[in-house]
Formats: structure tokens, sequence, C-alpha cells
């Protein structure tokens, strides 16, 4: 694993590289567009270390996205800080609030987990309505001058980031761990693996980047509500790129986001099919998860083998 030339870094990087030249020479509408499928592709990434790599579905991972939109939120608007700082301390909770939850969820398995990350996002959200430091609906509005390219760069390089980390945690020892506790957790921890360990590790990974991707979405729309943050459809739609692009992968994540949100982003264009997007997406979902459980990056490894060193 480790002496083969890392192919699918270098393409993965390359599609990040040109995204950024589009963005610096496009128009604002571009970049915003832009910012909005790089932040669907860190969402997509953050779910990817937990549910992906170990198959814990986590249903309430928007609850880490909310904590970031809330911590840029407060620090922007209360102490009139630089967003890059609202960014770091969104990641930082996200980190520190995924291992004091996985301290405790990740004892459970199965639905068992999925149910309790779903009740964490629920508590969260009425926990949220209850600061009277908060407008109504736990809506925190604040303005800074709209630097379309700055937001692009900030999502940009957390998804390099993630990109980079998801292929190397692959690649490593750890990778070998995470996807041992995918096939049979307890036969792993016979075999000398710490599932604990591993687990609390990706989970942390997974909030970190979450609360950073949050952060970038409530910089990019200039506050955050309760009712927004805490929306369990991007929790949804997280789940859906990855099991789309493909679960656990280093490109699934990427290519999934892209599919999901730019049929999100057609669809509106049509007002009478708003909220057809959700139905499309579930259905391609049931469909890759009925018949193709690997996505298309499995669909393209299994009948090109050739592009197994490329698509990883």
């Amino acid at each position: 694993m480790k002496g083969r030339t890392p192919f699918t870094l270098y393409g993965l990087l390359a599609v990040m590289a040109a995204l950024a030249a589009v963005a610096s020479f496009s128009g604002v509408a571009t970049t915003v567009l832009l910012v909005n499928l790089l932040v669907f592709a860190a969402l997509a990434y953050s779910i990817n270390f937990i549910t992906g790599m170990t198959g814990y579905v986590s249903f309430g991972h928007v609850v880490f996205m909310a904590i970031g939109s809330y911590s840029l939120a407060v620090l922007v608007s209360t102490y009139s800080t630089s967003p890059f700082e609202g960014i770091a301390l969104g990641a930082l909770l996200g980190g520190l609030f995924a291992l004091g939850i996985g301290a405790v969820t990740l004892r459970f398995r199965g639905v068992y987990f999925a149910i309790a990350s779903l009740v964490l996002a629920l508590a969260g959200y009425n926990l949220v309505l209850q600061f009277p430091q908060f407008g109504p609906g736990g809506e925190l509005i604040f303005y800074i001058p709209f630097q379309p390219l700055t937001v692009f760069f900030a999502i940009w390089g957390i998804v390099v980031a993630e990109i980079v980390l998801t292929f190397f945690v692959n690649r490593g020892k750890v990778g070998l761990g995470i996807r041992a506790i995918k096939d049979e957790e307890d036969a792993a921890a016979a075999a000398g693996v710490n599932p604990m360990k591993l687990k609390l590790y990706v989970y942390m990974l997974s909030g970190l980047f979450a609360g950073a991707a949050g952060a970038v979405f409530a910089w990019s729309t200039f506050g955050v509500n309760a009712s927004s943050a805490f929306d369990l459809t991007f929790s949804l739609q997280m789940l859906a790129m990855i099991l789309i692009g493909g679960m656990g992968t280093s490109t699934g994540p990427l290519l999934g986001a892209s599919i999901v949100y730019l049929l999100y982003y057609e669809l509106l264009t049509y007002p009478r099919l708003q909220g057809g997007q959700f139905l499309v997406v579930g259905a391609a979902v049931i469909v890759i998860a009925l018949f193709v459980p690997d996505g298309i990056v499995g669909i393209i490894r299994r009948k090109y083998p050739s592009l197994k060193p490329v698509i990883e």
C-alpha cells in the first residue's frame, strides 16, 4: 500500500487546483456556487471519517456543523474577531465535542449509535433555543464585508486537508485497523486492535472538520439560526453523498458531493420542482444501497480494473 504511487491523491489535488483557478478568474456568482459545492464536499469528507470508514451511521452529524456555525457567529458578532478565528474555534469545539460525545455513544453499535446521534442533534436544537443571548429561533446575524474569494479559499483549504488526511489514513496502519473494525469489531479486538481508540480518533476528525465546515457555512450566509443549523436534512445529504460516491474512499466524498450539490442547485432553479431534489437523491441512494453498495467508485474499480491504482 505505502509503496504505490499516490495517483489518487495527485488527481484529487489537481481537481482542487483547477477549482481554485476557476474561482480566481470567475465572477462572484461562480465563486459562490463553488463555495457551496465545497461546503458540501467538506461535510461529506467529515462524515466519511466515521460512517464511511467504520460503518457507524451518524444521523445527527449536523450537530458538529451547528457547533461550528454558532462558534463563528458568536465570535464575529460579539467580539468582532476575524472569521478565521471563528473557523479555528468551530473546528476545535467540534473535535472536542466529538471526543466527549463519542466516549459515550461509540459504546453503542448499529442502530443504537444511529439513534443516539439523532437524539443529540434534537437535544442541541432545543438547548440553543434556551439561550436568551440569541434572537427568536436561536438566530444570530452578523455583518462583515462580502469577500467570496476569501471564503472560497477558506473552505478550499479545509477540503484539501480532508483529502490528504483521508488518503493517508486509508493507506496507513490506522486504516487497516478501521477496516478490521468495520468488517468484524469483536474479531478485530481479539486480534489486538483497540476499537474504541480508533473510533474516537476518526470521530474526533469527523467532528473537527464538520465544525470547520459549519463555521464557513455561517460566514457565507452572514448568520445562523437553530432551525437551519440543526436541520437533519444536512445529515441525510452527507450520508447520501458518501453512499453515492463511495463510502470510506478518498474520491467518493468529492464525487458524491458534486453530484448531490449540482442536482440540488439545478432543481432549485425550477420553482415547481423545489423539494424534488430530495426525492431524486433518495431514489439514487436506494438504488445504490440495493445494487451497488460500494458506490460509483466501486462501480468504476470493478468495471475498469486498470483504474484501481488511480481511483481509491
